[in-house]
Order: structure tokens, then sequence, then C-alpha cells
């Protein structure tokens, strides 16, 4: 029997954003590499997606690698709210499950910066509760945050979980833990599938 659904945000409730912007738009700025550009950001890139490095600390490692400050303007290299709006037909699933009485959650990476550009414009909205690796200190596929949104679901076994990701290590991730994965290659496809699991007509 199934009880509770937990998304991923980017990809899963979006059309997914490109791989590397944040990258390319730091080299076009700076005038580097973006190769160069990738290297610099591959070493925030944990720390700061799991809290454990400040927005300010984060671009003192990349000044500290570049070699010169770089400005606010050209620190303008995160993905833009248009990129990461959510889907109609998926906020339309979470309404749908959630009056059916599903508990619903948001399970994502995500980097702080991008986190409040999310929550200031409503992203995260329609969910019981939101699980962010900024915020809860792991991600995936570290078991620690799987564990950190089971935690929220009481009364509900692992083996009712449904977990949709758009990476598929995510999902083996979340299945080494018991929970079901749905992986999201196509949006049309795995809402039909949420309904064949649910019943839902």
């Amino acid at each position: 029997m199934i009880k509770a659904f937990l998304f991923d945000y980017d990809g899963v409730m979006t059309t997914g954003v490109q791989d590397g912007v944040p990258a390319s738009r730091l080299a076009d700025k700076i005038g580097v590499t973006q190769e160069k550009a990738s290297e610099w950001i591959a070493t925030i890139w944990n720390p700061y997606s799991t809290g454990a490095m400040s927005d300010e600390d984060a671009w003192f490692e990349i000044e500290k690698q570049y070699g010169k400050p770089i400005s606010p303007e050209q620190r303008d290299i995160w993905y833009k709210w248009e990129e990461l709006m959510p889907l109609l037909e998926m906020i339309e699933l979470v309404k749908e499950l959630k009056t059916k009485g599903y508990t619903v959650g948001l399970l994502s990476n995500v980097f702080p910066v991008t986190a409040q550009l999310i929550r200031e414009n409503g992203g995260y909205q329609g969910f019981d509760f939101i699980v962010l690796s900024c915020e809860a200190g792991a991600r995936k596929p570290d078991p620690k945050v799987y564990e950190t949104a089971l935690a929220q679901l009481k009364d509900v076994d692992v083996s009712e979980v449904i977990f949709l990701d758009d990476r598929e290590r995510c999902i083996e991730g979340a299945e080494k833990l018991g929970i079901k994965g749905i992986h999201v290659t196509d949006h049309g496809k795995a809402i039909e599938e949420v309904h064949q699991l649910t019943a839902i007509l």
C-alpha cells in the first residue's frame, strides 16, 4: 500500500535546467575558459549544496582560485526563476495526490541561493514538507538526506513511499533504503505511472 510520495524539484517539478550553465555564465563574465570555471565551481559544489559553506565562503573560494575579486554583477551566474518554474501538470499531480489523502514531500539537492529564489517565488508551495540538501546537511544519494525525509513521514513504512527523481543515481540511493523509485525521463509517462500505482483515473 502506498501512503506517501517524495518529489525531486528540478527535472521532476520542472523541465530541468541544463547542466553547466553556472560555469558557462561565470566563464563569460570574467573571461576564463568554461573548463576552468567548471573546475572552480566543482570545488564548492558539495559543501555549498549541503550548507557547509555560505554564499560568501563559496565566492571566496572561487576568487582564491581566480586570483582576483569577482564583482556582484559577475556573480550573477545561478539559474533564474524562468528556468526553475514548476510545470502546471506536476503542480496538479501534487494537488491530486494530496486530495486523495497521500502525504507529498519534496526532496531536492539545491544551493542556498537557488532555494531562496524558488521559495520566494512559491515553487515549494503545495507540499506537506520540504527537505533541501542545503538545510539538511546532506545531498542525494547520501542515505542521510533520505532518512531526513522519511523522518517526516509518521506511521509510514519505507516500503509505502514512492520517490520521483530524474537522476538515476538518486533513485538508486533511495531504493537501497527500500523506497520505490520512479525515474522521470518523460513527465507524461511519469504521471501515467503514478496514476497506475495509485489507481487515480
